[in-house]
């Protein structure tokens, strides 16, 4: 299917936050990190982004020994939970995890009781579209949870700004979720040929990418010319499937991961040849696709993702989206005081140009199905699947977003101990990072959330946060809504016109 199309051009300057000395006092002009951005979802604000600052610093407990006691540890690596566990953090690093009647807390740790918490590892969310550093953007992944972005787009021109954020990351000079980016998609008419494919998967290799997005327009020698350079090199192929490839042949080339289940119900139709024609001569070719859905074939392809290696996005918040922005309803429960109102003004537009635009309601109801279907089916036959949403599509808010996929896979048949995986050890396994992320455990980052209830007994349990850790770094539950509150404000009295 062709993907959802919105405007994601944005430049933005910004102002590197540097933590405070030991000892010295934190004040507005030391972490003022002033900038504008041509079209932001969060109002840029020199005197918000300060404040901002202010509060991520003043809150967090930096460089310190944090003990958290007496809580439910969920590990989503084994699929199990250990009650009256106590979690010891030293600096940026878990040090100790084991029952709280044995686990040894230092004499100088400060010490946070747990009981009645539920404790998960920091969220993923493994499809996002930052693209300048929307650094106002950050406050709302962080209170969400959201520890580990993968930037699925970046421009030329922004590509040094994600490379020194990651830096000022890693290095702690600024606190933010996790990015791992690579460039805009591989696509035609910019790739012609698959010597010129050949040639730009080399540039990026050598610009330390380990990812390698493709698109829709790919010619098919480019796409395989493409798969067949970044194994060479050892580089992941991600992205779409290009229109001139069937998802059968995407585990012989190596795809890495497919977003969006782009694709997948095309190949899955028994008369696939002729959807493919229709679409590729401009008639959309869903209800031939539906009513020509072949189970078997579905279940084949699966079980060749599966041998593989070829990971799922699904994205089911965009589906979801666009099936109501087709009704002309607008999601109920979309957190939008933290839009701005230029996007708010757009969003309606926007999120109809989607897969759903052109079809009639109950075709648009049975695609949706269709899209669950296949996602249980996935999860079924254990084709690997990780949580992103396409953030910013239109109501996609950042970080909330993430929870409402979490709910969407558990609606589509994962378990909740399944989605939390998806968002937590899945993306550190594929991106191969398993050695510092993805579960609670002694050496790795601590990157944590602590739940007031059991997301096993409902995964709208996520929303309910009681405090994220980052890299070390306590925010409590104060501070969380301090960020939040922040945004909103700085949203309410910027007063921008639709269109500005």
């Amino acid at each position: 299917m062709i993907g959802p199309v919105f405007s994601r051009n944005t430049t933005t300057t910004y102002g590197v936050v540097l933590p405070p000395k030991k000892g010295t006092e934190v004040t507005d002009t030391q972490y003022a990190g002033g900038g504008r951005s041509a079209r932001q979802l969060i109002v840029p604000c020199p005197v918000a982004r300060c404040a901002l600052s202010i509060i991520l610093f003043a809150a967090a407990i930096l460089g310190q020994t944090i003990a958290l006691t007496d809580c439910t540890l969920i590990d989503t690596r084994q699929g199990t939970t250990a009650p009256h566990s106590t979690i010891v953090m030293n600096g940026d690093r878990i040090a100790a995890r084991g029952p709280s009647a044995s686990t040894r807390i230092p004499a100088r740790a400060r010490v946070v009781r747990g009981t009645g918490k539920f404790v998960i590892p920091g969220l993923w969310d493994l499809h996002v579209h930052v693209g300048a550093i929307e650094e106002d953007w950050f406050p709302l992944f962080l209170a969400n949870g959201v520890t580990g972005l993968r930037e699925m787009a970046a421009s030329e021109e922004n590509a040094p700004r994600q490379r020194e954020y990651t830096q000022d990351v890693a290095q702690g000079r600024r606190i933010g979720p996790e990015l791992l980016w690579t460039l805009f998609s591989l696509d035609a008419p910019r790739i012609a040929g698959p010597q010129q494919a050949r040639a730009e998967v080399a540039r990026r290799a050598a610009m330390g990418l380990s990812y390698i997005k493709i698109y829709n327009a790919l010619s098919r020698d480019s796409y395989f010319a493409i798969a067949d350079e970044c194994r060479k090199r050892g580089l992941q192929m991600v992205g779409h499937i290009p229109d001139s490839v069937s998802a059968s042949d995407v585990a012989r080339a190596g795809q890495a991961s497919v977003e969006h289940l782009d694709g997948i119900l095309l190949a899955c139709s028994r008369r696939e040849e002729e959807a493919r024609w229709r679409m590729q001569h401009g008639s959309d070719p869903t209800k031939l696709v539906l009513d020509t859905f072949d189970s078997a074939k579905a279940n084949a392809l699966l079980d060749s993702f599966r041998q593989g290696g070829v990971w799922q996005t699904p994205t089911l918040t965009i589906h979801k989206i666009g099936l109501l922005a087709r009704a002309k309803q607008l999601p109920g429960d979309i957190p939008i005081q933290y839009a701005r109102r230029d996007y708010l003004a757009a969003w309606p537009r926007e999120s109809r140009d989607t897969a759903f635009a052109t079809l009639d309601p109950a075709t648009a109801q049975r695609l949706m199905a269709a899209y669950q279907d296949l996602v249980r089916r996935m999860n079924q036959r254990g084709v690997r699947i990780f949580a992103g949403t396409d953030t910013p599509f239109p109501y996609c808010i950042p970080g909330f977003a993430l929870h409402d996929e979490l709910a969407l896979l558990v609606e589509a048949g994962l378990s909740p101990m399944a989605a939390l995986k998806a968002a937590t050890w899945s993306p550190a396994e594929f991106l191969h990072l398993t050695q510092n992320y993805g579960s609670v455990e002694p050496g790795k980052i601590a990157d944590l959330v602590v739940l007031d209830a059991d997301p096993l007994l409902s995964i709208r349990n996520t929303r309910r946060i009681s405090a994220v850790i980052r890299r070390g770094r306590m925010f409590d539950d104060k501070a969380l809504r301090e960020m939040l509150a922040r945004v909103e404000t700085e949203v309410r009295k910027s007063g921008q016109p639709p269109g500005h």
